[in-house]
Formats: structure tokens, C-alpha cells, sequence
């Protein structure tokens, strides 16, 4: 019989450096995940950090409204749609074993462009201690070493210090403000954020190895061509 792995070949990916491995989110993940959410993740001395406070929806358990319902649709929205012309790999986040956070990597039209933006967040308990740093470096290298990668773009809303020190820290540089619009139980408003780019030459890698698996499966489920010459010598 096929595994699901051999099915949908994302679901084979791990990237793990020291405590901390990536996985593509699998449902058995899913209540462990929710429990994270409920815990926590907005630190109140900083600005909020996503577009939506989906974080903050009321906890509404088997209603077709609030989270964790909304949250589910998101997530299993991103495997549905998973695609070469365009695709999101959520990347469940565990350090030692515990679900501490998501790794977002998401690429739209990536053959034409190269590029690939990341996002992400850590459970309130969690912060603080390195892993948000080494998720993001874990993330930024496999885009660089194993799709070929020419640029990773992200960004965080100003005053957001801890994630503007994520990205100094990963090697991104400034690449202009933007204002965008946030949408919460508040209401709606206009804020600033500060767009960030990493390239290979500006790059910091972890001082660990980096393992990773599944990447050979993964690039040709999306189309992406490289040479073996091109691939960083590195566990596959």
C-alpha cells in the first residue's frame, strides 16, 4: 500500500538542526497546535502581529464559527491548494519533541521569480530562547540550498522589536515600509510595516548541521529542476 508521504510528498519534508525540527502540519498535529494558540501568542507590549487576530477569535469548540473552526479552514485551505504555481508549506514547529510554533514558506509563481516569503510565530511560553531564530535560518537555508531560492522576502509591523531581531539576526535587511491594514474584533486600521530581504550573500546560518529529508520528492512535486551540482552536500 502507498503511504501518505509517496501520495502527497510534502508531508515527507523534515528539517530539523539541533532541538528544533519542521514538519509539513499533519492533522494528528492539529490539537496539540490548538492548545499552543490557547496558550498564547501575542506578547501585549507589541504591536499584534498579524493582519487577522485570528489568534484572538473567541474559542467557539465544534461551532461553525471562532477557533479553533476558522483557523482549521485556513490550514487545510493551504494543503488543498498546494500547487507549483503557486504553494505554502505551514511548517509545524517542534523544539525537543513539544509543538512550539509554525514556519510559513510561500512562493507564488517561484519558476519566474525565485523568491519566497516567510512568516511565522512562537507560543508565548516559547519565546525568548533561540528557536525563533533558528526556525527562520532552518527555513531561509532550505529555500536557498534545496529550491534554488534567490531571495526570501518577509516583514514585521514597526515596533515589533523581537521580530525585527529575528531578521537581523538571519541576515535580512530593510527593503522599505509598507502600510498595510489590520483587521480586528476592535476594528480595522492602518498600520506600518517594515518589509525585510535575505539573500544567499547576506544569509547567517545556524552554527549546527542541518539535516533535511523529503527535499528530492518535494522539488519534483512542484517542478523545480536542479542539478545535483547545485544542491548543498547535505543529508536528503
Amino acid at each position: 500500500m502507498l503511504t501518505l508521504e509517496e501520495i502527497f510528498p510534502p508531508f515527507a519534508l523534515r528539517i530539523a538542526c539541533g532541538p528544533v525540527e519542521l514538519r509539513v502540519l499533519r492533522d494528528d498535529d492539529l490539537p496539540e497546535l490548538v492548545e499552543l494558540v490557547r496558550g498564547g501568542i501575542e506578547d501585549p507590549d507589541l504591536p499584534m502581529p498579524f493582519l487577522l487576530d485570528w489568534h484572538a477569535q473567541p474559542f467557539s469548540l465544534g461551532a461553525p464559527h471562532g477557533f479553533p473552526t476558522t483557523s482549521l479552514a485556513w490550514w487545510w485551505t493551504q494543503r488543498a491548494t498546494f500547487a507549483p504555481g503557486e504553494w505554502r508549506l505551514a511548517l509545524a514547529v517542534r523544539r525537543d519533541g513539544v509543538l512550539v510554533g509554525m514556519q510559513d514558506l510561500h512562493a507564488r509563481g517561484f519558476a519566474e521569480t525565485g523568491v519566497v516569503a516567510t512568516g511565522s510565530w512562537l507560543g508565548r511560553a516559547h519565546q525568548g530562547i533561540g528557536t525563533g531564530t533558528l526556525m527562520r535560518q532552518l527555513a531561509v537555508g532550505f529555500a536557498f540550498d534545496e529550491l534554488g531560492a534567490s531571495r526570501c522576502e518577509s516583514g514585521y509591523v514597526v515596533g515589533n522589536h523581537a521580530s525585527a531581531a529575528v531578521s537581523r539576526k538571519v541576515g535580512y535587511s530593510d527593503n522599505g515600509l509598507h502600510r498595510i491594514v489590520q483587521r480586528t474584533r476592535q476594528g480595522v486600521a492602518g498600520v506600518d510595516e517594515q518589509r525585510v530581504v535575505v539573500t544567499p550573500a547576506t544569509f547567517v546560518r545556524p552554527s549546527d548541521d542541518i539535516a533535511v529529508e523529503g527535499a528530492d520528492a518535494l522539488r519534483r512535486f512542484l517542478g523545480i529542476d536542479r542539478g545535483l551540482e547545485d544542491v548543498s552536500p547535505i543529508n536528503r
